[in-house]
């Protein structure tokens, strides 16, 4: 081994979240296969427990809390296995029962299929403005324009354009409109489309169409909150090849040598990782950095607010698992009732109940840190859904960096040449935000693409969720279970 060098490897794999054990697993299963095509690997993450953004924590209270809400949806059977080895029958099944708070009226998801629930002048309004689906609209430039094509006018100010502002805390202008049409989550796009004829069916019929009707249950653990996954993950991983307590301080392309906090330098033939790309890039040589465009991604950050209350869950949130809020005087953009998700989620199950807000952040939408926690109290109260007589038995709060990878109108010609040109360079920069589509960003997507990095290095295989995330959410593409995908090929070592 070269002088000044503590380890060689063939991969290193930045990052204990969802990406980067699915890289870890991947590599486990080639071994198990006897497949030995990465002979030595090392994951390191900088924070003392894995699960990246998908991580949860117990405070002092008993309560269970999430970093904001990140449901398990699942586009591949490969990802089913992985969730039934590692949680066997620890799984619970939930529908997908998703709610918006509009004007005190809580409305069935998604609004745009159930406007019957408005008031009579906003439905009015709604159906006036809604557009003929015989017009003929230029494309649009940005998701504002596609919002008023799609929605109308008066649906477009009532709910779309200031719930994007409060999601994305960025205005719908600056986004693009690709991801709209991609499923990141469920059967249905992520903004549904609809017609005028079944607005007024409903209406007429008096009846609701839920987003959930038919849609496929979503699994959580029955212990230990969402980040349970990967934590018992991350515990079958060998001790030699899965560090905590590790970041990445510096990368030199050139040599292929990683310097980490712990002021060890590590040699790699392959690097993945999974940290925010703009973080990650920052940290790569002077040389490599001055080839790299003007930067051009935004993100949003969070505040994840939880408030443990004690006594039963009313009785108006027991069928609820998460709300909507496009009202701008409110701070929070969603609300999850975490004591639905799971008993385990508070002390004691039925003596307690829980709900986590998520309140937004960016430079074009400030937040007052000082003042946050007891403005989402406040609103809490002032929408009922805490009341008077309700004792809060906890509070958590956590400032959460990067909270959303925002499809701005410049990322996708962005992300094609910065990631060829990692690529180039032995670099694969992967996950909700080492990849930066948020159209392919939920636990699964993260996850099938550290697998897949894994065999594009050793295979040559294509990169489907990340490269093509249009066949994924279009259901069109399934990755099949590790053994039977592996039989069909040869394994070669590349030299």
């Amino acid at each position: 081994m070269d002088r000044g060098i503590d380890r060689a490897v063939d991969v290193l794999i930045v990052g204990a979240g969802p990406t980067g054990m699915g890289a870890s697993w991947r590599i486990q299963e080639l071994h198990e296969l006897g497949l030995n095509a990465v002979h030595d690997w090392l994951l390191v993450e900088q924070c003392s427990a894995p699960g990246g953004m998908a991580a949860s924590f117990r405070d002092a209270q008993g309560f269970t809390w999430d970093i904001g809400v990140h449901v398990i949806y699942s586009h591949y059977p490969y990802f089913n296995e992985f969730l039934k080895d590692v949680l066997g029958e620890g799984i619970l099944e939930h529908p997908r029962k998703g709610w918006v708070w509009l004007k005190g009226n809580y409305i069935p998801f998604p609004l745009q299929n159930n406007l019957q629930r408005l008031p009579v002048d906003d439905l009015l309004a709604c159906v006036a403005s809604f557009p003929n689906a015989a017009t003929a609209n230029p494309m649009p430039a940005n998701f504002s324009q596609w919002i008023n094509q799609h929605f109308g006018t008066a649906l477009a100010e009532l709910f779309f354009l200031p719930y994007a502002y409060k999601m994305w805390a960025y205005p719908a202008e600056n986004l693009a409109t690709t991801w709209t049409e991609r499923k990141s989550s469920s059967k249905y796009q992520n903004v549904q489309r609809t017609s005028l004829l079944p607005l007024v069916e409903n209406l007429i019929r008096r009846q609701d169409t839920p987003g959930w009707d038919g849609a496929v249950p979503f699994p959580y653990p029955a212990k230990g909150g969402a980040g349970a996954l990967w934590s018992e993950a991350f515990s079958r991983l060998p001790r030699e090849h899965a560090q905590l307590g590790k970041g990445v301080v510096s990368i030199d392309t050139a040599s292929r040598v990683a310097t980490l906090s712990s002021g060890e330098r590590v040699r790699y033939a392959s690097l993945l990782s999974s940290m925010p790309l703009d973080a990650f890039l920052e940290r790569l040589d002077e040389g490599f950095r001055a080839q790299l465009p003007a930067p051009v991604l935004k993100h949003s950050s969070s505040h994840v607010i939880g408030v443990g209350v004690h006594g039963e869950v009313p009785e108006h949130l027991r069928d609820k698992f998460w709300i909507q809020f496009a009202q701008l005087d409110l701070p929070f953009f969603r609300i999850s009732i975490t004591s639905n998700y799971s008993p385990d989620n508070v002390p004691s199950s039925g003596a307690f109940w829980s709900l986590m807000c998520e309140v937004s952040e960016s430079p074009l939408k400030p937040v007052n840190h000082d003042t946050v926690v007891p403005d989402v109290i406040a609103a809490l109260r002032r929408v009922g859904l805490l009341s008077p007589e309700h004792e809060i038995a906890s509070v958590w709060h956590r400032p959460i960096a990067y909270g959303y990878p925002v499809p701005c109108l410049e990322r996708d010609a962005y992300l094609e040449e910065v990631q060829a040109l990692l690529k180039e360079n032995g670099i694969y920069s992967r996950g909700r935000f080492g990849g930066w589509k948020y159209e392919v960003s939920n636990q699964d997507n993260a996850f099938m693409q550290g697998v897949e990095a894994i065999d594009n290095m050793v295979l040559g295989t294509e990169e489907l969720t990340y490269m093509h995330p249009e066949l994924v959410c279009r259901t069109i593409v399934d990755r099949l279970a590790g053994r039977s995908f592996l039989n069909r090929h040869k394994m070669v070592r590349p030299a």
